[in-house]
């Protein structure tokens, strides 16, 4: 059939490995916001997932340098795509992530959404609270959590942040020891790392040092617009307009214990996939699954 797809066969050099959670949607950055753009709009999807028109949306804006303006903001956004329900959460310091009424308004919701902004305020405000642990708790229940930029950043296990500065300028750089590191992610993705505005801040070599000082970890590079939905079974599909780029570091060789801080980095025998839009990769495998041709 034309629209049947080929999974890959394991060999025996691969480990069999299952995903164990619910829905994960880690966004790019700047994405549609109307529902009116090229392909399928992400937040439709996102949307549809917890629910269609009785989603009921927690909308996490502790990164936003404005968090009143931004929760609005996706407050609109998902009233006019239909949703039943959106509010956000009330977060000032990690007290308040520890709180009650900060649990029960994520227990409540049938879709997660974490904004973009500055990644160590959600490491700071909350990571390790009970806030982090309710939304682990309810994706592993089915509830699609999603995050754009940093919000995105900050769902696997590990999430990379500006390193010493030794390294230079973590966009549009070579890759060179210290140019990242690595802080305590919210834990709904393992052994995987993502990085977002990826082809507009060429950041490539960010993402190559990160797997370089961390090997056996899978790179997830998402252009702005774009997506990748990450369900139970492990499969990744990509979602809204733009590229993204996954590298395989399972089988990679670097120096980068060898070298010194700032010092560019030798890596080899990584595996480079790009994926359009509507294409999918096999998490568990590490390979993308191609369309059959029709006879």
């Amino acid at each position: 059939m034309p629209n049947s797809r080929s999974r890959p066969q394991r060999t025996i050099t691969q480990p069999d490995r299952s995903i164990c959670q619910g829905p994960v949607m880690p966004i790019g950055g700047a994405e549609e916001k109307d529902g009116h753009g090229e392909g399928e709009s992400i937040l439709n999807r996102f949307i549809a997932l917890a629910g269609g028109n009785n989603a009921v949306i927690a909308i996490i804006p502790t990164a936003s340098e404005d968090a009143d303006e931004a929760g609005q903001r996706y407050v609109d956004a998902f009233g006019k795509l239909g949703a039943k329900e959106a509010d956000w959460l009330r977060v000032s310091q990690r007290e308040d992530a520890n709180g009650d009424d900060a649990v029960r308004f994520i227990e409540r919701a049938t879709g997660i959404f974490i904004t973009g902004g500055d990644q160590k305020t959600l490491v700071e405000l909350l990571a390790g609270t009970r806030v982090m642990e309710c939304i682990r708790e309810c994706n592993a229940q089915g509830v699609v959590v999603a995050g754009t930029s940093a919000g995105a950043s900050i769902l696997p296990a590990l999430m990379m942040s500006g390193g010493t500065g030794v390294g230079g300028n973590s966009n549009d750089a070579a890759a060179r020891k210290g140019m990242v590191e690595f802080v305590a992610g919210f834990g709904l993705l393992q052994d995987i790392i993502v990085d977002q505005h990826f082809s507009e801040r060429g950041r490539m070599g960010r993402l190559l040092t990160a797997f370089a000082a961390s090997p056996g970890l899978l790179g997830i590079g998402l252009d702005e617009d774009t997506a990748v939905l990450i369900d139970r079974e492990g499969t990744l599909e990509v979602l809204g307009s733009g590229m993204v780029t996954i590298v395989d570091g399972r089988d990679t060789i670097s120096d980068y214990f060898e070298r010194a801080p700032g010092e560019v980095l030798t890596i080899t025998r990584s595996s480079l996939h790009i994926l359009a839009p509507g294409r999918q990769f096999d998490l568990n495998i590490r390979q993308a699954i191609l369309p059959v041709s029709s006879a």
